[in-house]
């Protein structure tokens, strides 16, 4: 019989520990500080005249790249360790579960009960330390899908694509030309960057395209986290062995030493309710709940993947692809209790 080990409930709106997203309420291509733009919602605005997309004025310039997010399908990532911890000084940590049957579903509006036959076990943590963040390992890469209409409104849709969808290999910054691409210059690799941008996207195929794929399925895509993390977690020193925000040393995540499939990332203590933690004599496990924000927030307002489009010429053309953050999601430990009677 399994356990019981975290509860997903799905939010509407904004908690103070993580915050919702703010979608733009003038939608455009061109980046906006502190606001979303969807896919939808410019296409929406260039319907009622608000936005023409092949300019500059909220729309792509000529040969240029600007993105959008879609909606996603699928998101889901395989968790394999929990760990206590803290998040200045002497880290302190301790697993709290191991395994290899756990699962979260990231996209869409389901909730779930998720079990596993490994329990929560405190008996390695030390008594008296304050805990006050979570060390979360997976895998490396979260498999997702999802679509979006053309931002033109012209009612044609893209979606996750199956030319460059599976796992490929390396992620050192050191030497980038061995799995990043500058725009579509090497077909056998999977990620580029549009123009002057520095960031990696996954490829939708070995060029941009203008076909519509109304009439296709959203292909499970492989999106590998670590070649995310190099993108903005590029201080090394604060931390040895972590790579970390240059402006956080918190956000930081950890590679794992002989095992390119996983690493570790460290939760911000601000999302994690009932931390710090101090555990006491007898104290053997807990209750853990993770709570994520809805995907889907209502019309025209999705959040989770990104969709990269380049303005070729005069037409509107799809290039890449990459997933986002929902917005906001936190931890709640609670019951922390002895395994006496049970």
């Amino acid at each position: 019989m399994k356990r019981v080990l975290l509860t997903i409930g799905v939010l509407f709106t904004s908690q103070s520990f993580a915050a919702a997203p703010t979608f733009c309420s003038s939608p455009t291509m061109a980046y906006q500080s502190g606001c979303t733009s969807t896919c939808a919602a410019v296409a929406a605005a260039v319907a009622a005249g608000d936005v023409v997309i092949n300019n500059g004025a909220g729309g792509i310039p000529t040969n240029s790249y600007e993105s959008c997010e879609g909606k996603v399908t699928k998101k889901s990532i395989s968790v394999y360790k929990i760990e206590m911890a803290k998040a200045t000084g002497d880290i302190s940590r301790c697993t709290i579960w191991e395994g290899d049957d756990l699962t979260i579903e990231l996209g869409g509006s389901s909730t779930a009960s998720l079990a596993s036959k490994y329990p929560i076990n405190l008996t390695s943590c030390t008594v008296g330390v304050a805990y006050n963040t979570l060390l979360i390992t997976t895998d490396t890469f979260e498999q997702f899908a999802a679509e979006a209409v053309f931002p033109d409104n012209s009612g044609s849709k893209v979606r996750t694509t199956s030319t460059y969808a599976a796992k490929d290999i390396g992620h050192s910054t050191a030497t980038l030309a061995t799995w990043r691409d500058v725009e579509f210059a090497d077909s056998s690799l999977y990620y580029f960057t549009p123009g002057s941008n520095t960031s990696a996207h996954k490829k939708l195929g070995t060029s941009a395209s203008a076909t519509d794929l109304s009439s296709s399925t959203n292909v499970t895509m492989e999106w590998d986290l670590i070649k995310s993390l190099k993108a903005w977690a590029t201080d090394t020193s604060t931390r040895t062995g972590w790579f970390c925000d240059p402006d956080d040393s918190v956000e930081c995540s950890q590679e794992i030493a002989g095992n390119s499939d996983r690493y570790v990332s460290m939760m911000q203590p601000a999302y994690v309710t009932g931390f710090p933690l101090t555990l006491k004599e007898g104290d053997d496990t807990l209750d853990l709940e993770y709570v994520r924000y809805n995907s889907e927030r209502g019309t025209n307002k999705t959040k989770g993947v990104k969709f990269i489009w380049l303005n070729d010429g005069g037409i509107l053309k799809y290039a890449g692809v990459e997933t986002t953050g929902d917005g906001g999601s936190h931890f709640v430990v609670t019951n922390v209790r002895s395994n006496e009677g049970l």
